[in-house]
């Protein structure tokens, strides 16, 4: 037997038969080892197709279970890769009513917008019209911009952030030719054929969400009715987000996926539209925020 043992590891006293079958031997157990961690991974990666799945019907419902493991690299693969989009315009979506209400001209933000009348005396027999002054006070727009957006804040996720120009490279997908675009470290995108702000247009931002800075992060938890505040130079253009959309990406179709990235495609409204990937586990999908144009609020308490 101690012979057998000391042969068994002699291999050059071994004779070919036995050689193949201890070759064959260890192949199948290679065979063995890379079945199971492909079968792991698989089983890993569907479990984490379905986590994410359940973690979007939760958000769109008004939750945010959302977790923090390790991050992994940003992808904008078919359908977000367009440099000069030739998509269809999007139509306007419905405005979705804010809380604030209604006011009649020339009343101020602080006040309620029913006034309680003045009690009447013989020699008041009617009211005086409201003075060209007071109605001069209502908030006009910005003029439209003459450079790209340089800076955004959203105080509602405590966001203070660099705006960057950004371009596209050529990548070959399924025997084609895609321009995909960048994703600026540390910075804010702003691609560079979108609209200005203050122009009627699409202003088209991406970000990172979980490596290089994170800037858009925590994008997933704006609500609607969230002040954005974009720069170019010293002039602000406010907006407010009107949609938050998560889009199931990996796994969908190449036609599904062009559909997704109709939102940042041009449009003949102006809007702010958003764009980074989520969860923070896998990047399986597309968030997409859409902001619209809004009046400046009162300055107290605005994050500048």
């Amino acid at each position: 037997m101690t012979e057998l043992i000391r042969r068994k590891f002699n291999w050059s006293s071994l004779n070919k038969l036995e050689q193949l079958a201890l070759a064959s031997s260890v192949l199948i157990w290679i065979g063995v080892v890379l079945f199971g961690g492909g079968l792991y991974f698989a089983m890993r990666n569907r479990h984490f197709d379905r986590q994410a799945m359940a973690q979007a019907t939760a958000i769109v419902e008004g939750q945010v279970p959302l977790a923090s493991p390790s991050p992994t690299a940003e992808l904008f693969p078919i359908g977000w890769a367009t440099a000069t989009p030739t998509q269809t315009p999007l139509p306007t979506a419905t405005p979705t009513p804010t809380s604030t209400p209604a006011r009649a001209p020339g009343v101020s933000s602080g006040t309620n917008s029913t006034a309680t009348p003045a009690p009447s005396s013989p020699e008041v027999t009617a009211v005086q019209p409201v003075s060209a002054e007071i109605e001069s006070k209502e908030p006009t727009p910005p003029p439209p911009a003459t450079t790209p957006p340089e800076r955004i804040v959203i105080p509602a996720i405590e966001l203070d952030s660099e705006i960057v120009p950004i371009g596209w490279y050529v990548v070959e997908q399924d025997a084609q030719r895609f321009s995909v675009w960048q994703v600026a470290d540390y910075a804010v995108s702003w691609h560079q054929t979108s609209a200005y702000p203050g122009h009627n247009g699409n202003v088209v931002l991406n970000g990172h969400h979980n490596i290089k800075g994170e800037v858009f992060r925590y994008l997933v938890d704006l609500e609607v009715g969230d002040r954005v505040i974009l720069y170019s130079g010293e002039q602000p253009y406010y907006y407010q987000v009107e949609q938050k959309m998560i889009l199931k990406e990996k796994g969908e179709s190449a036609e599904v996926r062009r559909e997704n990235a109709q939102w940042i495609a041009p449009t003949d409204d102006e809007r702010l539209t958003m764009v980074t990937c989520w969860p923070y586990t896998n990047n399986t999908h597309r968030l997409v925020v859409v902001a619209r144009p809004a009046p400046p609020p009162p300055s107290e308490g605005l994050i500048e």
